[in-house]
């Protein structure tokens, strides 16, 4: 074949390609869902036209309204990965459900990936609010480590608010804590003799009896 005419061929292949992407295009904007699916699969791969996720994905989303199977699941993947559209797994989700629902296996298999991912997260979520929430019953939080020097006649008592049993410590004992509830620190340690050890026993003592050491 001779240049002129391999040149011909080319160009000819060109305009017939050409003429296919337009048919399909024209089709697509008069509602076919297959054409609006292979629109989006253009955009999306950059078939004769420059690469645009966000084009695809909203001919993808003409025809997925259409029920066309391939169209919910490519667009439950953009929505899975945030391509042409904002990241959303309830989304990915919606949209894989109803491709998985008309039987696509692979669908399914990302479904349930997804689903699993979103029970996890729920979890760690649940458990780090019960966390929240256990730390701070009744105003009791934990702080960082402080040392308390005894003014006179300091309280300790084995339950809040100098209930339950109490013991009169001398002025100047020192005490270390790592909690408070309300006015009442919890004691975590006592210096005796120059040693540090924990407290024996539960104690709280009313933060107006002691002085803290900086």
């Amino acid at each position: 074949m001779s240049e002129s005419l391999f040149a011909k061929a080319q160009n000819s292949d060109e305009v017939k390609s050409q003429d296919i992407l337009w048919k399909r295009y024209t089709d697509a904007l008069r509602g076919d869902k297959v054409a609006q699916y292979q629109t989006g699969v253009m955009y999306e791969r950059g078939l004769g036209v420059e690469v645009n996720t966000s084009h695809a994905a909203e001919w993808y989303k003409k025809s997925a309204l259409q029920g066309y199977i391939d169209s919910q699941y490519n667009l439950g993947i953009l929505y899975a990965t945030g391509r042409g559209v904002e990241k959303s797994d309830a989304f990915a989700i919606m949209w894989l459900g109803l491709a998985a629902k008309q039987g696509d296996q692979e669908a399914r298999r990302l479904l349930l990936q997804l689903i699993d991912q979103e029970v996890d997260k729920k979890s760690e979520k649940t458990d780090e609010s019960q966390m929240q929430m256990s730390l701070m019953a009744e105003n009791e939080i934990f702080i960082a480590p402080l040392t308390l020097i005894c003014k006179k006649k300091s309280s300790v008592c084995t339950q809040y608010k100098n209930k339950g049993e109490c013991d009169i410590l001398r002025k100047g004992s020192v005490l270390t804590t790592k909690e408070k509830k309300g006015e009442y620190y919890k004691i975590s340690g006592i210096v005796m003799n120059g040693k540090w050890k924990g407290y024996p026993k539960e104690g709280w003592i009313d933060e107006n009896s002691v002085d803290i050491r900086h």
